[in-house]
């Protein structure tokens, strides 16, 4: 070390001076003095000298060619037994970005006077937040589609949104269809006359027209219960045909002439025994007839 420092005596000539050292090899302890304030690092062929105190470089050059390194005597040490002065200035960094916290910070770039430790620094401050915006939503997640309304659109909502914390975007919650009016139910109708009684105890009618217009369905009554009477298959024909051979018969009166009185007004019962008794007697009834029939009929003719 003391070979170096006597190679370097000539380009570190202010140093030397600071600390008394005319020649490294005999001074020793103003050596000694000299090496507790600087730090020598000899590293690939190059010499730094660095302040201890405060890590500036005092010198640096190749070990080849001290004369050609160069040399920062501003950043010498005090010399020997002198503390080193407190700073108070400082040149700062730019202010870095407010934190959530509310406070910013920056770093001290250099101290003044040369040499200088510790001082107050000031390298935080308070600030004013303020959250970044958050992100515009680009994923969403959407319920089913809605009916189609009689305006030809249908709607959906929204259920969720990606990333987290994201507001806007463009989320579709309507699209165009065609809407379908739903079928309306007949309440009221009008009907044709009820047809005649059937053998089976009904009669029916048809819807002639329905309401409201365009209706379907509904319970329009069509059918109801009726008590059938057959229709009497008897003529007068057959009444002339199957009783004249006995008696005389007016065309008007079904007026019966017989042993000289007159039989008239009488009822279907009493003209069923009668008829028997003339079928008895030989008399033939007109096919597909009953004693019944001719019994109803005699009864109700005019």
């Amino acid at each position: 070390m003391q070979t170096l420092l006597a190679q370097l005596k000539v380009v570190l000539a202010p140093l030397f001076e600071l600390y008394g050292i005319t020649d490294p090899l005999i001074d020793k302890a103003a050596v000694r003095l000299l090496l507790a304030d600087v730090r020598i690092v000899k590293d690939d062929g190059i010499v730094t000298i660095y302040n201890r105190s405060t890590g500036a470089v005092i010198f640096k050059g190749s070990l080849r060619n001290l004369a050609g390194g160069s040399f920062y005597p501003e950043n010498m040490p005090p010399g020997p037994g002198t503390p080193p002065s407190t700073c108070a200035s400082f040149t700062y960094s730019t202010w870095g970005a407010c934190q959530p916290g509310g406070t910013q910070t920056c770093t001290v770039l250099s101290s003044s006077p040369a040499g200088c430790t510790g001082g107050s620094p000031v390298t935080t401050q308070a600030c004013t937040y303020v959250p970044p915006p958050p992100a515009t939503c680009t994923g969403f997640t959407f319920s089913t589609w809605g009916a189609c309304q009689p305006d030809n659109t249908q709607n959906r909502t929204l259920l969720s949104s990606s990333p987290t914390g994201c507001t806007g975007g463009s989320p579709i919650t309507a699209q165009a269809c065609t809407y379908v009016p739903p079928p309306t139910t007949c309440s009221s109708f009008t009907y044709s006359a009820w047809a005649s009684c059937q053998p089976s105890n009904t009669q029916t009618r048809s819807v002639v027209t329905s309401s409201p217009t365009g209706c379907t369905g509904g319970a329009p009554v069509t059918s109801q219960a009726c008590t059938y009477v057959a229709s009497n298959p008897v003529t007068n024909a057959n009444i002339v045909s199957s009783c004249t051979g006995c008696h005389g018969l007016t065309s008007n009166t079904t007026v019966f002439k017989s042993g000289g009185y007159t039989v008239t007004g009488r009822s279907a019962s009493q003209w069923l025994s009668t008829v028997n008794s003339m079928v008895n007697k030989g008399s033939s009834l007109a096919a597909g007839t009953t004693a019944q029939n001719y019994a109803d009929y005699l009864a109700n003719a005019p």
